[in-house]
């Protein structure tokens, strides 16, 4: 029988459940075993799906030296090798990096199995500019990409999301000759199917790091939509707490908006909330990737977005949304959301058909023999 291939995220974040099984199950589909190997955060969400999950003692902290003595108080050590020894490893693909714990699975894995072949999803080679995240972040990252080069070295192969993102590597990552493959974010197709109005502007997801969100010019949206013509509804779709975001909003702004908010928020909620939107609003002042654009674009929902390499390289302005000017003016952003509800029907169409011809998890079927390790070939596009 074959050895296990690993799908591992011992990095908590809800939206790489769905996008390691949009890796692990083309994988299974292949005929190779397949076993999840995550943080104990995940529980909620991979406990009742049927595939085979192992749970590592992984907490969830923004301090990674608090992460790894954790982790190793918590018996992790002990836990990690019992998981590969009762599955012996013989792909180990991480789809969402944690440096620290993620070089000792790797350490006891190849002392269970020598030859065992490490792949590394990198979703951000190199954040190119820190400043909008302000210092203290900007620091953050800066030793994360230390870590990330650390365990891009000490990786079999990389995957990349994104032309862009391959860009990025080969500048930063090209002399570590690692071969590697551009594969966007994939998702198990988990849409809404219910008949449902699409009322809402919404925005979806984190609502930290809000100036790099570009979360003010959401909020400004609602409390300027008072002056300008028609009915015009605003939802905002997180699992973080959204008291201190409601509070800087006027009690008649509060009025305009519905909040759907939950702990922990599960993907049906979320694909639901798209499902009644008439525009997703992504309006970063920067960006590499969007874990929300491939569920809005499943959803057939247009995308308003900041002119950004990470948005345009999958939105086309006029066909799956708007792309409007970073700091957009709130003419722009009305203007465009007018001009999506205007073309929404012909819109929607092509936002589905942009997800199943390159989000959708059938699309790592071609890469797994790569993955793998069993397709010779070296860098390719997925």
């Amino acid at each position: 029988m074959n050895e296990t291939c690993y799908v591992t995220s011992l990095k908590y974040s809800p939206v790489m459940w769905t996008c390691g099984r949009g890796f692990g199950e083309p994988i299974r589909a292949a005929g190779h075993p397949v076993r999840y190997l995550l943080a104990s955060e995940y529980e909620w969400l991979s406990g009742d799906s049927g595939l085979g999950t192992d749970v590592l003692p992984v907490p969830e902290s923004p301090n990674p030296l608090s992460v790894l003595l954790r982790f190793l108080r918590s018996g992790g050590l002990a836990r990690t090798r019992e998981v590969f020894r009762e599955n012996p490893p013989g792909v180990l693909l991480f789809v969402n990096l944690n440096p620290l714990i993620d070089r000792i699975v790797i350490r006891i894995a190849r002392k269970a199995k020598p030859r065992v072949r490490v792949v590394s999803y990198l979703h951000e080679p190199r954040t190119t500019d820190k400043r909008v995240y302000g210092w203290r972040r900007a620091v953050l990252l800066w030793f994360f990409e230390m870590f990330a080069f650390s365990m891009a070295r000490a990786s079999d192969a990389i995957v990349l999301p994104s032309q862009q993102a391959g860009e990025v590597y080969e500048r930063f990552y090209g002399k570590l000759g690692k071969p590697y493959r551009v594969v966007s974010l994939p998702f198990m197709d988990g849409r809404c199917n219910e008949s449902l109005e699409r009322r809402y502007t919404t925005f979806v997801g984190h609502i930290g790091n809000a100036h790099q969100k570009g979360i003010d010019l959401f909020i400004e949206m609602i409390e300027e939509s008072f002056d300008r013509p028609g009915e015009h509804s605003f939802q905002l779709v997180t699992g973080e707490d959204p008291r201190d975001l409601l509070g800087a909003l006027s009690e008649r702004a509060r009025g305009r908006l519905r909040v759907v908010h939950e702990v922990p928020l599960g993907d049906a909620e979320i694909s639901r909330a798209i499902r009644e939107s008439v525009a997703v609003v992504l309006l970063q002042r920067r960006v590499m990737q969007s874990g929300v654009l491939p569920v809005a674009l499943m959803n057939g929902t247009p995308v308003l977005v900041s002119d950004l390499a990470g948005f345009t390289q999958y939105i086309e302005d006029g066909k799956t949304g708007r792309v409007v000017p970073v700091e957009a003016s709130l003419d722009q952003r009305f203007d465009a959301i007018e001009d999506i509800r205007r073309d929404l029907e012909a819109m929607a169409a092509e936002c589905r058909r942009v997800y199943e011809e390159t989000f959708d998890s059938r699309k790592v079927g071609p890469n797994v023999a790569w993955i793998l390790g069993h397709d010779p070939a070296g860098n390719a596009q997925g």
